[in-house]
């Protein structure tokens, strides 16, 4: 492939502004960079919230997607990696609702025998999910315990409602819609409960003699659902939470630590993003690359695969309606991803 490369991007001109169809141009690649020409990229969370406030402060305009999947077809000097590889991978910078994307080598990997849709899902969702339960919160250590999820078909949650289910654990799932309920009986969820005319707390008591579930698990940034997962947690055991307290200020959600450990209870924080910016974990930064090679042996093994549950034409008002639909709670049922290309 050679540069410089001019290629279509669905881009944003700034904070607030709709997708747009826009050209971009590669003129030349770093040592430590690839070419990739993208197939999928996934829309995480983060990417409509992004879409309106720009929270990075990426330089404008700005292309989102920061998971993606493609083949390699340009490489900088460093080696590793050759033109032709099926890989997948992140960006800090976003990037992937695009034709063509640049990456550092060393946030990329081989893709194995995913599929190119399913491994473009393989870094925020899954490596929080991941970073949450079997880095921090050590979820392998707890076979046979019961765990309850809050948002278990979300696209973080249905990633970490399989691992307590690798591991052994029995996994107490909720859900409101009736796509999410489905999913959860897909995944052969031990205990479902539709918040939409069930009580998460009388479940939950229920279930367990009154005791409450020695883990619990909440990435959906909701304060309603933080004040069920606080009151569902036994004593001695543990509560693990995603984001500092400026995400969660994000969300207009309260830090629950106090009221955890007012009951007996120990509140852990999960968050991927820090292994890159917090020196205690830059230096563990391995144990992430380690997760995400895992994810394509899990896949390999049938033992752990995204369930992805729509996806979106490379088209502007496609991407920008499926960032109104995640905001609207519509679209928040396994994973979603955009094509941004034909596979090979």
């Amino acid at each position: 492939m050679n540069l410089p490369l001019t290629f279509d991007a669905l881009a944003i001109e700034g904070p607030g502004a709709p997708v747009r169809l826009q050209k971009r141009t590669v003129a030349s690649l770093e040592k430590d960079e690839v070419l990739i020409r993208v197939s999928y990229a996934s829309i995480n969370k983060m990417d409509p919230l992004m879409a309106r406030t720009n929270a990075f402060n990426l330089p404008s305009p700005y292309v989102l997607g920061f998971d993606f999947s493609g083949e390699i077809v340009r490489t900088g000097s460093d080696g590793g990696l050759s033109v032709g590889d099926q890989v997948f991978g992140g960006s800090v910078v976003g990037g992937g609702y695009a034709e063509y994307i640049v990456a550092k080598r060393a946030d990329i990997l081989p893709k194995g025998s995913v599929p190119a849709a399913e491994a473009s899902t393989y870094g925020i969702a899954y490596l929080t999910a991941y970073e949450s339960m079997v880095i921090t919160g050590e979820v392998q250590k707890h076979r046979g315990e019961w765990i309850y999820i809050a948002g278990a078909a979300g696209g973080i949650g249905h990633f970490a409602t399989q691992m307590a289910k690798l591991f052994g654990l029995k996994v107490v799932g909720s859900a409101g819609k009736a796509a999410s309920l489905d999913l959860l009986r897909q995944l052969k969820v031990d205990h479902i409960i539709d918040y939409s005319r069930q009580s998460v707390v009388e479940e939950i008591m229920n279930l367990t003699a009154g005791k409450g579930v020695p883990l619990v698990f909440d990435s959906t940034y909701a304060q309603s659902s933080y004040d069920q997962s606080a009151a569902v947690v036994a004593s001695g055991g543990e509560y693990i939470r995603l984001g500092l307290l400026e995400q969660l200020n994000q969300f207009g959600a309260k830090d629950m630590t106090a009221v955890v450990e007012d009951r007996g209870a120990k509140m852990l924080i999960g968050d991927p993003g820090r292994y890159r910016y917090d020196p205690q974990y830059m230096a563990q930064a391995s144990k992430l690359i380690d997760g995400q090679k895992q994810a394509v042996a899990w896949y390999a093994e049938g033992k752990l695969r995204p369930v992805i549950t729509q996806t979106v034409p490379f088209d502007a008002a496609a991407l920008q309606q499926a960032f109104e639909d995640f905001r609207n709670g519509k679209s928040n049922v396994g994973k979603v991803v955009v094509q941004c290309g034909q596979p090979r």
